[in-house]
Formats: C-alpha cells, sequence, structure tokens
C-alpha cells in the first residue's frame, strides 16, 4: 500500500510504479489516506495494469466503485490508457504522461518527482501553493497573485514553477545555480504537504 507520508522511493518494482502511478491519478483532489486504502482494497493484492486489463466492459467500473474511488468515469478512462499505453514507467517524460486522461502537469511532476532520483520539478498542488503565497506575501507584498489551483497551461505552470524554485532555494539559503548543492526537490515537497496537512 502507498504510504502517503512517505511516497519517495526510486526502487520500485514495475508492479509497485504501477501502483504509485494510479495513486497519484486517484489522490488529486481527495484525502490521500482514505485513496491510498481505497486503490489497496482495489487491487487485491494484484499486479495493477494486468489487474486493470482483465477487467471487461464495465467490470472496471464496478470495481471501482465497490471500494467508492470516486471520479468513475474518468478513472475508468484513466486506468485503461494507463495500462495500456505502453510506457516505461521509468524512463518516460513526465509529458508523455500528461497527455493521458486524469493526468495533469501537477499529477505527472508528482510520479516523476518522487519514483526517480535527483529530480528537480515542482508540484503545484494546493499546499504548495499556500505556502508561496505566505513566501511572496512576507517578501514582496502585493506584487503578485500566485494562483490558488494548479495552473494547466504549460507555460503558465512553467513560470510559477521557476517562481517556486527561486522561493525554495531562498528558503533553505541556497543558490539553484549549476554546481551548487543540490536540494531534495521530492523532500521540500513531501516536507511542505505534511506541514500543509497540519494546519
Amino acid at each position: 500500500m502507498i504510504d502517503p507520508n512517505a511516497v519517495t522511493d526510486t526502487a520500485r518494482t514495475d508492479a509497485q510504479l504501477e501502483e504509485f502511478l494510479l495513486f497519484c491519478v486517484v489522490v488529486a483532489g481527495k484525502n490521500a489516506d482514505q485513496q491510498a486504502r481505497k486503490l489497496e482494497a482495489f487491487l487485491q493484492g494484484r499486479e495493477p495494469f494486468a489487474l486493470i486489463r482483465s477487467l471487461r466492459g464495465s467490470e472496471l467500473g464496478g470495481q471501482l466503485r465497490r471500494v467508492k474511488l470516486g471520479k468513475y468515469a474518468l478513472l475508468t478512462r484513466s486506468f485503461r490508457s494507463l495500462a495500456g499505453s505502453g510506457l516505461d514507467l521509468r524512463q518516460c517524460a513526465w509529458a508523455d504522461l500528461a497527455g493521458l486522461p486524469g493526468i495533469g502537469i501537477k499529477t505527472a511532476k508528482f510520479f516523476v518527482l518522487h519514483s526517480r532520483p535527483s529530480q528537480m520539478h515542482g508540484v503545484l498542488d494546493t499546499h504548495v501553493l499556500a505556502w508561496m503565497r505566505g513566501k511572496d506575501r512576507r517578501s514582496r507584498p502585493g506584487r503578485l497573485e500566485i494562483p490558488r489551483h494548479s495552473p494547466q497551461d504549460p507555460a503558465s505552470y512553467s513560470f510559477w514553477e521557476s517562481l517556486y524554485f527561486g522561493l525554495v532555494c531562498k528558503t533553505h539559503h541556497q543558490t539553484c545555480e549549476a554546481g551548487a548543492q543540490p536540494i531534495n526537490w521530492a523532500r521540500v515537497d513531501l516536507d511542505l504537504w505534511k506541514e500543509q496537512r497540519s494546519r
């Protein structure tokens, strides 16, 4: 089962990578602990993509309803697309994932950041954006209107992600320049999620 408090794992098996990707899809906008338990109940210890491919017709939707995962039409499309994509989950670009149903930029970057070593991605979820608003307000009052929801447009996402990188580097008293001591971006993301969750 995926532990939302310890999602970073760069040594997952193929089946664990598949489960983590499904978790990334089902957790969007939902309670992470509940969705992890429901996904575990859906999988029942089976290999995720093989299970999905074995469910014919309305069986997949029925199984999703059985465990109350929610967003049934979207998850049915997303799960089927993922299981049939043939993507190499260890090496595919985040943009390849973002082209599939149920996966936006934020979700794709979350998957890559927490499943591969030494990645630099900003997961612009509500917890990160809330942290950014607090930091930016203290350093430059009234200068920027940081969004409350993850941007869907790639150019907009890139802009806010760059601001996020700068704020993190400033907070950690580090430079984002080449050759500087690397920041563990996966740890930063998880720490910010835990901090916002505890409020």
